[in-house]
């Protein structure tokens, strides 16, 4: 048998793959780890003597077990997340986003339209464009020519007629 000394190294004393990796000082038990991952303790006092296991081996994340630890089993794999569940708070902000802009938009389209109100002169009278409303319609419900409308509203796009908004109508 040979001689023991304090200076013999871990690697000496411990099993192949063992290495020491903690000490408490208050209950002077010392704590190792294994070569697959589980976690050993000396009895308090002892630095070398009997082991006992504390803990199992830790599951590596890899399905193939080339890890540092194996896979593991199939029943107690955390579950990950799908691209769903990761998006779910972009999603919120999307949403939010996308109903401000709705927002805008129908807050300008509304001003718009409150807009087209228009004075007429002494020669004409106001007129609120009604849906199914024409030019042609208009005059000729007005006894008037198409002409005479146009030249009254400089600029009108009569294909385009907004619902609310006023033209003149020249008096006959």
């Amino acid at each position: 048998m040979g001689r023991w000394s304090q200076y013999d190294t871990d690697e000496e004393r411990l099993p192949e793959g063992m290495q020491r990796i903690g000490y408490d000082a208050d209950s002077q038990i010392y704590t190792f780890r294994d070569a697959d991952g589980s976690i050993w303790e000396s009895a308090p006092g002892n630095r070398y003597g009997h082991l006992h296991k504390v803990s199992d081996a830790p599951y590596g994340d890899e399905e193939d077990g080339t890890g540092p630890f194996p896979p593991a089993p199939a029943d107690i794999r955390p579950h990950t997340a799908s691209w769903r569940q990761e998006m779910m708070p972009l999603l919120n902000w999307f949403l939010l986003v996308g109903l401000f802009l709705l927002l805008v938009f129908w807050f300008i389209n509304r001003r718009h339209g409150q807009d087209l109100d228009i004075t007429c002169g002494d020669q004409s009278t106001p007129y609120t464009i009604r849906p199914g409303d024409t030019c042609w319609g208009i005059a000729e419900d007005m006894s008037l020519s198409l002409d005479a409308l146009r030249e009254e509203n400089q600029g009108l796009n009569c294909d385009s007629l907004q619902i609310g908004g006023q033209i003149c109508v020249p008096s006959v």
